[in-house]
């Protein structure tokens, strides 16, 4: 679970300047060598900008350097980390930040908040501090619950979901309140200048989520995180453009003409409760900039996909109303040895004749069968147009080497006329092998002798890849499968 929260963190605004802090500690017994102190004529915007760099400890310390430094760290937006004024009573945390807060004017910069356990803390401690940072105007918030019991996850603070200066928000184990009346907004009526919304390990309503995106004009990128919600996920926000569900477990995400500028929906890794797995439906309608897709599970106890009005099914006729033409990157998830998963997968890749990036994870696993062979389906299958016409780059992830992988394969090598690279990642116990990782050398190696259709195609097996929430909600990264 730690690992999951640092991973996240680790993409939020200020996380590399966060870094930087742990090795940087103001010296006071250091001169200069020739005993003059130079950095203090400089302007105040320098002074200012390297106090901003500090530990919050060093940075209040500066004070007592010079008089040339007394106002500089009081006249400086505030960046505080937790983590780096804990004292060695850990249950004093929230009192250390409370006095911080209180004792710096503002206006705060970056705030992360991930040591202390609100739910046991005294209510009117929770409400100052967050009182605080409304009132003096925090920007980037980071406001995780180090919580001892998970079970009882207490309110998200009414004074920080009125805070109208908030341009990044962070929440991680909180609950929003269940009630018709919704989200309480800040006094302007809404979250202007909200630009990043992350949602970790927290109950949120339907309703409460529909009420931030309706009152959030600016939202570019919003992940939930490690979260399941019984309600439907209905993106109706005109300035979206990045949703990442990870770990998530929801019934329904609709992506509609109501999210117009919506490029890239992520689903990495959707819950679910094996054999008790109630389907995530994923409906598109009217997405016309929905670029980049994935991953969508080919089991449709994970994910059902609906385009307009129609399921796609392992049966399904695709028509012109089951097409989405704009997607251009798409990740799938298949069982190659289940028939059905692989019919699906074949309707589903005719509903994206545009796509140029193919990711597919194999979802055989070591120690099951690799189920009926299909060469029969794939002989007779007809040509998908993505793959004869539009696909330039194939990454099959988790690949074995199965026979029910390499007959997939061979269509490919059959129809896909158009691909330049075509990649194997391994999964981790075969990289591990020198000898498994020569017999898949030589398994894809027999592919690319046989009869392939595609001139100067590059065909690479590759150390497993790694995923990145920063590189998934990055926008400038085009591909971030790979």
């Amino acid at each position: 679970m730690a690992g999951s929260v640092e991973q996240v963190l680790g993409w939020f605004p200020g996380g590399d300047a966060i870094a930087r802090y742990s090795a940087t500690s103001l010296s006071f017994s250091a001169p200069a060598v020739d005993g003059e102190d130079r950095i203090s004529a400089l302007g105040d915007h320098i002074l200012c900008d390297i106090v901003s760099r500090l530990p919050v400890k060093d940075a209040a310390r500066t004070a007592a350097l010079a008089s040339r430094w007394r106002h500089i760290w009081r006249s400086t937006p505030l960046v505080l980390y937790d983590a780096h004024l804990l004292p060695s009573d850990r249950d004093r945390v929230a009192a250390a930040v409370a006095r911080v807060l209180a004792n710096h004017p503002g206006p705060f910069r970056t705030v992360t908040i991930s040591s202390c356990d609100f739910a046991s803390r005294e209510p009117e401690l929770v409400a100052e501090c967050a009182r605080l940072l409304a009132a003096k105007g925090v920007e980037n918030l980071v406001l995780v619950n180090d919580l001892a019991d998970r079970s009882r996850l207490p309110a998200v603070p009414s004074d920080v979901l009125r805070c109208a200066s908030l341009r990044r928000l962070f929440l991680g184990f909180w609950r929003f309140r269940n009630n018709s009346a919704g989200v309480p907004l800040p006094p302007s009526g809404g979250f202007p200048h909200l630009l990043e919304l992350t949602v970790f390990g927290t109950h949120m309503p339907g309703h409460s989520l529909d009420h931030l995106l309706a009152s959030s004009p600016a939202l570019g990128t919003l992940a939930l995180v490690l979260s399941r919600t019984r309600e439907r996920v209905h993106l109706q926000s005109l300035s979206l453009k990045c949703v990442l569900l990870w770990h998530y477990s929801t019934q329904e995400v609709v992506v509609s003409m109501n999210s117009p500028l919506l490029e890239r929906l992520i689903l990495w890794k959707t819950l679910h409760d094996g054999d008790n797995v109630v389907a995530m439906r994923v409906k598109i309608h009217g997405a016309t900039k929905l670029r980049l897709l994935g991953y969508l599970d080919m089991d449709m106890r994970v994910h059902q996909l609906q385009i307009g009005e129609n399921v796609i099914e392992p049966d399904t006729e695709v028509s012109p109303s089951t097409v989405v033409p704009s997607v251009k990157v798409l990740a799938l998830r298949v069982n190659f040895g289940v028939l059905e998963e692989v019919k699906t997968m074949a309707n589903i890749l005719r509903c994206f004749p545009n796509v140029r990036k193919l990711h597919i994870e194999s979802a055989l696993a070591a120690d099951e069968p690799t189920g009926t062979h299909n060469a029969n389906f794939w002989r007779e299958l007809r040509p998908i147009e993505c793959l004869k016409s539009r696909v330039r780059k194939i990454f099959i992830h988790e690949f074995r080497g199965e026979q029910s992988e390499m007959e997939f394969l061979g269509f490919v090598a059959r129809s896909a006329v158009k691909v330049r690279n075509l990649l194997f990642g391994v999964t981790k116990e075969i990289f591990a092998s020198g000898p498994m990782v020569n017999e898949a050398i030589s398994k894809v190696a027999a592919l690319s002798r046989g009869s392939w259709n595609c001139d100067n195609c590059n065909v690479a097996v590759v150390r497993p890849n790694g995923w990145s929430f920063h590189r998934a909600s990055d926008l400038s990264v085009k591909d971030p499968f790979h």
